[in-house]
């Protein structure tokens, strides 16, 4: 059986999340529309992805999308990016 090469780096990934949400929280807060915002939402649609955590990965997709065309980041977007991030962390515990 072939171990998974990513499996590390996926597990660092879940172990990150909580602090990504935290982050997100105070972000969001803060200016819905900020750079920093869309840079952490960016990589965790590109992340996500890549580990195999689909629901989150569209989660940050959508908010991304808003942010791409000028618009701040949708609370109801927001909070089920929120959602997804909190089933990660959980994930890992």
């Amino acid at each position: 059986r072939m171990t998974d090469p990513l499996a590390p780096l996926r597990d660092r990934f879940r172990a990150r999340a909580a602090a990504d949400r935290a982050d997100l929280e105070a972000l969001a807060r803060g200016d819905p529309s900020s750079a920093e915002l869309r840079r952490l939402v960016h990589n965790l649609a590109g992340s996500a992805g890549t580990f195999g955590y689909d629901s989150l990965s569209q989660a940050a997709i959508e908010v991304d999308d808003q942010m791409a065309s000028g618009l701040p980041a949708d609370p109801a977007s927001l909070d089920r990016l929120k959602d997804r991030l909190d089933e990660v962390a959980r994930a890992s515990a």
